[in-house]
């Protein structure tokens, strides 16, 4: 597999997409390039096999690339077979559309294989934690929203769907980090809803 030329062809195919006016350019590539991260350091959490490692790689690289249009993973793996065809052998291939056709197809009795569910996860918690933070922002901002809006966004609906979320992970090690993502953005939410208000944070107050 020539990962070179794959991730050139990634670059150019994503690094300057904007999918949507209130979605900062490239985020599909960067979006990719961290699933990509984080699915190796889960897969050496989980397993000694590296086997798969290139191919969770470029899957993941690939696996929004026809992000809006839906389902974006069964038209994807279509989009990743015909530009990747030169460049993996069929059984690589095969495996890299597979992952990208079911990363968002999350089963309650998930029957995937290890190389599959890896991303699935990976995918899942980089929507998560300062990204996830980054992202709310960078949404309202593009819709003129305030900063109380953007906490208002961590209300009772956002609880509802990080629970959602986080029955939909594979792994107890993935939960482990997701919990610990969740955590710090609550943290940090609840310290600028005090800021906000001109208030002093309790973690500064104990510095004066």
């Amino acid at each position: 597999m020539d990962l070179i030329k794959i991730k050139e062809i990634a670059t150019k195919q994503l690094a300057n997409r904007k999918e949507r006016s209130n979605r900062e350019r490239g985020y599909t590539y960067r979006h990719g390039e961290r699933v990509a991260s984080l699915a190796i350091l889960l897969r050496k959490m989980i397993s000694n096999d590296g086997s798969n490692d290139d191919i969770i790689r470029v899957a993941s690289w690939f696996h929004d690339i026809s992000k809006g249009v839906e389902p974006h993973g069964k038209y994807g793996a279509i989009v990743a077979r015909e530009i990747l065809n030169e460049y993996c052998s069929q059984s690589d291939l095969d495996r890299i559309c597979e992952i990208i056709k079911n990363h968002q197809i999350r089963l309650k009795e998930n029957i995937y294989p290890e190389y599959i569910k890896i991303v699935q996860d990976a995918d899942i918690l980089d929507h998560f934690g300062n990204i996830g933070i980054w992202i709310t922002f960078f949404d309202h901002a593009c819709v003129d929203k305030s900063v109380d809006e953007v906490i208002g966004h961590y209300g009772e609906d956002f609880v509802v769907h990080v629970a959602k979320m986080r029955e939909l992970l594979n792994y107890d090690i993935s939960k482990e980090i997701f919990d610990d993502k969740i955590n710090n953005t609550l943290a940090f939410i609840s310290d600028l809803s005090v800021e906000v208000s001109g208030g002093i944070c309790s973690k500064q107050m104990k510095h004066k």
